[in-house]
């Protein structure tokens, strides 16, 4: 897939993308889109299809989202997460430590923020903790029909983690620690009928409302095979959670630096939780079929 330079926005497309947004905040979509519509009469700029993709996703129309980011999102600068993983395209964001040939494939909520801190240890910058994903200008997109290829030299690394334990993990670390929605919603109580402080039997019960609400929501719980694919043997190592540690040792022996020592990580959530899944966690398992498919041996 070859990739052709955005085309900068103008300023009527950037006043039109911000009155969009900003009526979106509002709580009122329906004039968003209608905005966006009235504005790609105009223009057929990137920036405005980009949003309106992401309000079809608001209305529930996945599959028209789709068709419209595989059109366009080989030429946008910097796609998002939940971009890459909505189109269908066969693109992934990658850490490269190109001094080292050690390539890392981050998704939400498996050791992601751990392992970007031993990547930059790796190009021998120091780590910054959470403050590592400040922007996503630092990855390199892979077009997976053509992984090996590209990263013949490189040792390739891949972190996954049950699914049930990901929305575990980013309702105790985000929802309930950090108030990621009452942030996202401009400090509000409640955004498009929904709590932004649900308890989490509530997030549960409404968690597909919820993912196409907070794009915070959906860049976290969106399936491994839509960030990496389904192809396991495209990794050079593939691990659970759980095996954090022995991959930082491999990658110290391989690089001969010390590097943090990080302590493996557990499932989210209470005791209680992590005994078994409830009955709402057991409902949200066959939307993640395709994950247990290609990847449940190392959960």
């Amino acid at each position: 897939m070859k990739r052709q330079a955005p085309v900068r926005a103008s300023a009527e497309i950037v006043a039109c993308a911000e009155k969009a947004q900003n009526l979106f905040a509002n709580e009122q979509p329906q004039a968003a889109l209608a905005l966006i519509e009235e504005g790609l009469q105009k223009s057929d700029h990137a920036r405005l299809w980009r949003q309106k993709a992401r309000l079809l996703v608001f209305f529930e129309r996945e599959a028209e989202a789709t068709e419209l980011l595989s059109r366009i999102l080989m030429n946008v600068w910097l796609p998002g997460f939940w971009e890459l993983a909505q189109s269908g395209l066969p693109l992934s964001y990658a850490l490269l430590a190109k001094t080292q040939k050690v390539a890392y494939f981050p998704v939400r909520k498996c050791a992601c923020t751990s392992l970007h801190n031993v990547m930059a240890v790796l190009e021998g910058h120091a780590p910054k903790g959470e403050d590592i994903h400040d922007s996503v200008a630092q990855y390199s997109l892979i077009d997976r029909s053509q992984q090996r290829e590209h990263l013949a030299e490189y040792f390739s690394v891949l972190i996954v983690r049950s699914p049930i334990d990901r929305i575990r993990s980013f309702y105790e670390g985000n929802i309930k620690m950090r108030d990621h929605l009452v942030r996202d919603s401009g400090g509000k109580d409640s955004f498009c009928g929904l709590s932004t402080r649900p308890n989490y039997h509530e997030f549960l019960e409404q968690f597909h409302a919820y993912r196409r609400t907070f794009a915070t929501v959906r860049n976290h719980t969106d399936a491994l095979v839509d960030y990496v694919g389904r192809d396991a043997s495209l990794f050079d190592w593939v691990g659970g959670v759980g095996q954090t540690s022995e991959l930082i040792d491999m990658l110290s022996e391989r690089s001969g630096m010390k590097l943090p020592k990080l302590q493996d990580m557990q499932a989210g959530g209470s005791a209680e939780r992590k005994a078994a899944y409830n009955k709402h966690e057991q409902a949200l398992v066959d939307h993640y079929k395709a994950d247990y498919e290609a990847f449940g041996r190392w959960f």
